[in-house]
């Protein structure tokens, strides 16, 4: 496992570097611009790895208690520490040259239903799934639209009290986004 990690870390490397010189090659940038093209380099290969992350508080109004929320990138440590049925539910989107672009994602508690909130949105139309499981592969959330594009909102029934980590994915035609939501 750990050979197959380094063979890709070192391909995210060599694609960075790669895209990073030709670029620079096709522009007549001053020398100063190569320490910026480094740290877009670093950048991207941090992201590739660790993925990007957006974590909000949110505070019950009745009884002050606060809930802390993070929406990030699955990645290969969530698949390997996880059952296997949850593996194979969420195998197909490593790797995959098909990223579905998504925008706008939230996913916070609705402290007056006692359930939590999923909205996002997708630019493109396509039959959509949404799927959303707990560590145990459970579903808690399965639903298709045909034809879907806009904006997606939704109450999920996990308790607004609850803590915990549950996976997102969301398929649209032959692209899909993984996710990883924590709750503490």
């Amino acid at each position: 496992m750990k050979q197959y990690l380094f063979s890709f870390l070192l391909a995210v490397v060599a694609l960075a570097c790669s895209t990073a010189n030709a670029s620079a090659q096709g522009s007549k940038a001053p020398a100063s611009s190569s320490s910026s093209s480094y740290s877009e380099i670093w950048d991207r290969v941090q992201k590739a790895v660790v993925g990007e992350s957006q974590q909000k508080t949110y505070q019950n109004p009745k009884n002050k208690a606060k809930v802390s929320v993070t929406v990030k990138d699955l990645d290969w440590s969530d698949i390997t520490k996880s059952g296997a049925s949850l593996r194979e539910a969420f195998k197909s989107g490593f790797g995959s040259p098909n990223s579905l672009e998504i925008k706008d994602i939230s996913f916070g508690p609705d402290f007056q239903n006692g359930a939590y909130f999923l909205s996002f949105s997708l630019p493109e139309e396509e039959t959509t799934k949404i799927v959303i499981l707990d560590v145990a592969g459970n579903e808690i959330l399965n639903e298709e639209i045909e034809d879907f594009t806009g904006t997606y909102e939704s109450k999920v029934n996990i308790p607004a009290a609850a803590k915990g980590t549950y996976f997102l994915k969301i398929v649209q035609g032959f692209n899909l986004v993984n996710k990883k939501l924590v709750i503490e």
